[in-house]
């Protein structure tokens, strides 16, 4: 005899399943059937189980949301007057460094302070999305242009181009260029060394809109957390 309980535990489960395995052949036109109707009918119950459950998990859903949505709906206010308080409070500090450093004041994305000894640091800005004025299509047909005219059986040349054709390719839903892909093309320079490539990225690159919209403040400061220090990081979008 086996005292093994694992080997007890595995094979149990082996009998069970060859007790409940029903042979068809042996069973009477009348069981058949009536095994039949009780799958339909166990299929039915399954089918109306998942039913309620989504049900019962859209209701469970909506109520999470209307449970939650007006005080998110006032936090957001709360942190927008904040952070439209916090920009305003920054202003002189802005208007004194476009003085200080000779610069334009509103050119900047964003500003950050630092204390001295590194302790915190406040970041207000914009997020910024690129976008394009529309000449940008003449650098990419001049780039194209160019590539095309390379015919060659030359393997480097082959994947080169594809990566060019790659960069150039616009956002499907919004039929602009991936600013990211263009900075990676312009990286290719040195490899074509050649006028009409340049002259191409300098079309696109001057075709490029910055906008500035929403507004963020972010930064850090280390806390005490019994007796250890931990940066604590935080992040504001309106």
């Amino acid at each position: 005899m086996n005292n093994n309980i694992n080997d007890i535990e595995v094979h149990e489960p082996q009998i069970l399943n060859n007790m409940n395995k029903i042979n068809l052949a042996d069973l009477t036109p009348e069981e058949r059937k009536a095994l039949v109707e009780q799958a339909k009918e166990l299929e039915k119950q399954e089918k109306a189980k998942k039913t309620e459950n989504v049900k019962a998990l859209k209701e469970l859903s909506e109520d999470f949301v209307n449970r939650n949505i007006d005080h998110l709906v006032n936090q957001h206010k709360s942190v927008e007057d904040f952070i439209a308080a916090l920009f305003k409070d920054y202003n002189h500090i802005k208007e004194l460094k476009a003085d200080i450093y000779g610069v334009e004041k509103n050119n900047q994305d964003s500003h950050t302070s630092t204390l001295s000894d590194g302790s915190a640091s406040i970041t207000i800005g914009y997020n910024v999305t690129i976008g394009f004025d529309g000449t940008e299509s003449s650098g990419v047909e001049m780039i194209k242009n160019y590539i095309n005219s390379l015919a060659t059986d030359d393997e480097n040349v082959k994947k080169l181009a594809k990566m060019v054709n790659t960069f150039l390719k616009p956002n499907a839903k919004t039929g602009m260029l991936n600013p990211v892909k263009i900075i990676e093309l312009s990286k290719l320079r040195d490899e074509f060394n050649s006028e009409k490539f340049n002259e191409g990225l300098e079309i696109i690159f001057n075709a490029q809109q910055r906008r500035q919209n929403s507004m963020y403040v972010s930064g850090w400061k280390f806390i005490d957390v019994n007796g250890i220090p931990k940066k604590l990081e935080f992040r504001f979008t309106v």
